[in-house]
């Protein structure tokens, strides 16, 4: 059986996006220790590949690595109640995300279903101008402009991941998510020019950190629910690009026929 997945392995390796509908191989007649152990393996090449991929990028489809991921511009409301922030971001650097750890994962075939536990140690964001106007205790006013630096360590995500094909019936791409959570431990603020700058800057760096890890930890459902849509959309024209799901299609149960 170690030779099946040893063609797993090259079948992915050598999988090039293009738009052709392959034949499918059936894996069959062997035991259920032998499938869940090819199973762990092709979960095991996925999440390699994905942590590649966010490393190094595709320069045959002209994708750049999205570590450090760049982003031109980020608007973030934060209506915290202690203190109420808008804050527009510019050339935004995140830095981290390929360093992400997998605490436990599972591919349902029954269900098309992948349940995933994951943590990022460190992610080192800055960005080269923020724009900040808000208010604390709804009373004082805050303001400010400069460079800006986070910090979030051991970031915490869980999800539940309904997979389907895609619309060109090569790739494993996701239908919706379910029961997402996460979790910052600890978030570390450095606006450079809050007001004035000086001993107001770490005031409000402080208040910030902490308010911001409990909003986040204690609403964490409702933002679960946005930064879902944003990974389907943002996530699946790149997962088109791959060509998965003849990889998966052999595991996946075969519908009965009637005689």
């Amino acid at each position: 059986m170690k030779l099946l997945l040893v063609l797993v392995v090259c079948g992915f390796v050598a999988a090039a996006p293009n738009a052709q509908k392959h034949d499918v191989i059936v894996v069959e007649n062997i035991s259920i220790d032998e499938r869940n152990w090819l199973l762990d393996g092709l979960v095991t090449l996925i999440i390699n590949t994905i942590r590649n991929f966010i490393n190094n990028g595709m320069g045959i489809l002209g994708i750049p690595p999205l570590d450090p991921l760049k982003l031109d511009d980020l608007h973030i409301d934060l209506p915290l109640g202690l203190i109420n922030l808008d804050l527009q971001l510019e050339k935004i650097v995140l830095a981290g995300l390929g360093g992400f750890v997998v605490h436990s994962s599972k591919l349902d075939v029954n269900e098309l279903s992948f349940d995933l536990d994951i943590s990022v140690p460190r992610l080192d964001i800055s960005c080269d101008l923020y724009d900040l106007t808000g208010d604390l205790l709804t009373a004082i006013p805050l303001y400010g402009k400069g460079k800006a630096e986070f910090v979030v360590e051991d970031l915490k995500i869980k999800a539940k991941l309904f997979l389907k094909q895609s619309d060109n019936e090569k790739a494993v791409i996701i239908d919706r998510i379910e029961g997402a959570s996460f979790e910052i431990p600890s978030f570390k603020s450095n606006l450079d020019g809050a007001i004035g700058g000086g001993d107001i800057d770490a005031i409000v760096n402080a208040i910030i950190e902490e308010v911001l890890v409990d909003y986040v930890n204690r609403f964490h459902g409702a933002i679960s629910t946005i930064a879902s849509e944003l990974i389907i959309n943002v996530g699946n024209p790149i997962l088109e690009q791959l060509d998965t799901w003849g990889l998966l299609a052999p595991f996946l149960p075969r519908p009965r026929v009637n005689l």
